[in-house]
């Protein structure tokens, strides 16, 4: 079997298995990359201490001194990330309720102005056409029914006087 398209299978509905931006690292890639980095660095870190302080304890209390300010400067920074973020959320939910004020909610009174419309000519039909029908039509159809009882009548008591 060949892997060639069928000519009659439009070319924009066949599967791409390749990835469209193969250059562009995606956001996993990046804090792969930066994990790594990090765990190189503190492990790099840690061996220089130990070689450079093996006599000496103090090299090894600085190196962790050094590190432990490291962490502390990227929870900082992780810190003005996280209030940033939550800056924006707030800001965007600012939007949606902007939005929902001044979208949703005419749209909203204009259905009830259409519901009330509706109910009204629904009303107004009802009095003006579908009443005046139906006593018109019952009426007729009991007078109908009234002459038909009323011929039955004269027509079995002529009937009778024949016998």
């Amino acid at each position: 079997m060949s892997n060639a398209p069928e000519p009659w299978i439009a070319k924009d509905h066949l599967a791409d298995d390749t990835p469209k931006n193969e250059s562009r690292p995606t956001m996993m890639r990046w804090m792969g990359i930066a994990f790594g980095g990090l765990a190189l660095f503190v492990i790099i870190g840690f061996l220089i201490a130990v070689i450079g302080g093996a006599s000496d304890s103090a090299g090894v209390a600085n190196f962790f001194r050094i590190l432990r300010d490291f962490f502390i400067v990227v929870l900082a920074l992780q810190g003005i990330l996280i209030c940033a973020a939550f800056v924006l959320l707030i800001i965007q939910l600012t939007a949606l309720v902007n939005l929902l004020s001044s979208e949703v909610k005419p749209i909203l009174e204009e259905a009830r102005d259409t519901i009330a419309t509706a109910r009204g000519t629904t009303e107004f039909v009802s009095q003006s056409v579908t009443r005046p029908v139906i006593r018109t039509t019952s009426t007729v159809v009991g007078a109908v029914t009234f002459l038909r009882e009323v011929g039955n009548i004269r027509r079995l008591v002529r009937g009778k006087k024949k016998s």
